[in-house]
């Protein structure tokens, strides 16, 4: 017990998510026109078909349980890393797949930072 104590501890207090899973460090995203257009670029060719244009979750492709509206203040309430997260390891029992082997660390916080700016 006390073996456990200590390792969740540190995996806590230096900064990484439960499980131990390093997550990368991001600033708050830029807004309106500051905006990185890569992340744009890269949600319209793989986020778009089931989140939709405009992040609304009204993609063409459909789900059940339905894709999230990344407009919504549920998604815009989270910060940065929790989002990073869910991109890297998808979201368990939903369509949402993981896209870590997919798109760079780099590519995902781009994404990360376009899906908060749809909130404006």
């Amino acid at each position: 017990m006390k073996t456990r104590m200590v390792l969740m501890t540190l995996c806590l207090g230096s900064g990484l998510w439960v499980g131990c899973h390093p997550v990368p460090q991001v600033t708050e995203a830029p807004r309106g026109a500051d905006v990185p257009k890569s992340g744009q670029v890269i949600f319209q060719e793989h986020c778009a078909a089931c989140h939709g244009s405009t992040g609304k979750g009204d993609g063409h492709t459909t789900f059940n349980p339905p894709v999230a509206d990344l407009t919504s203040a549920k998604v815009s309430t989270q910060l940065a890393p929790q989002l990073i997260r869910t991109v890297h390891k998808g979201r368990a029992n939903t369509a949402m797949g993981k896209w870590e082997n997919v798109l760079s660390d780099q590519d995902i916080e781009d994404v990360v930072a376009y899906i908060r700016s749809l909130r404006d």
